[in-house]
């Protein structure tokens, strides 16, 4: 992985996500009053997101730290999103019409 400070191509100082931790970031404004931000490469050179400024001056293993929290909330989230896939294909089965009466008449 490489961090590169490079132009932000988004228009003004819009909000992104960190790819690294998952807070909200904002491009940094450079001396030249050009707004920035990190770009986060892969080892083949594809752009795989963008690093807060708090990711970057981090370090290398705080950055690897963070990245594996993030993998495990994500692996977690994935498995809610595995289970409610497997709902979807579940057989539906609604109570029936007496059933919601009952229901309603014991309320009432």
């Amino acid at each position: 992985m490489k961090i590169v400070w490079e132009q932000s191509i988004y228009f003004g100082n819009v909000p992104v996500f960190c790819s690294i931790c998952g807070r909200e970031s904002r491009p940094i404004r450079s001396g030249s009053n050009q707004l920035l931000l990190a770009v986060i490469y892969n080892d083949q050179g594809v752009i795989c997101g963008e690093a807060c400024s708090d990711c970057v001056s981090a370090g290398p293993q705080v950055i690897r730290a963070r990245l594996q929290d993030r993998v495990e909330i994500l692996r977690e989230k994935l498995a809610d999103v595995e289970a409610i896939a497997q709902l979807a294909q579940d057989t539906i089965e609604l109570p029936t019409l007496e059933q919601e009466f009952r229901v309603h008449r014991r309320d009432g």
